[in-house]
């Protein structure tokens, strides 16, 4: 299965089904990385960081596909905001496999 049919798939089920709960109650975010390209339209997002991934391209990612740099930008600033606590090393330019970032909603950490 292609990475784009991977995430097709994973964004039909996140559509479908609560992302972060399975049937027990459980937590599923260390088995469900959320990649979607459609735009952030309601609530923030959490994304698993894969390797080759910095806090432009999750923000380009979230954005649709003609997304202008300005536009990416302004989303980039927002994702710095609010993961610079968050992030292990402390730094928006060293991010690592596995970490979890999360991308604001349009009314979250606006400036």
């Amino acid at each position: 299965m292609t990475r784009s049919a991977v995430i097709l798939a994973l964004a039909v089920t996140i559509l479908v089904a609560s992302p972060f709960a399975d049937a027990t109650g459980g937590d599923e975010r260390s088995r469900l990385p959320i990649r979607v390209n459609q735009p952030i339209t309601t609530a923030d997002s959490e994304v698993l960081v894969e390797e080759g991934d910095h806090l432009w391209s999750i923000s380009s990612d979230h954005l649709n596909t003609d997304a202008t740099t300005a536009e990416i930008s302004s989303l980039w600033r927002k994702v710095i905001a609010v993961n610079i606590d968050r992030l292990r090393s402390g730094d928006p330019d060293l991010i690592y496999p596995g970490e979890w970032v999360l991308v604001p909603g349009p009314t979250t950490g606006s400036q």
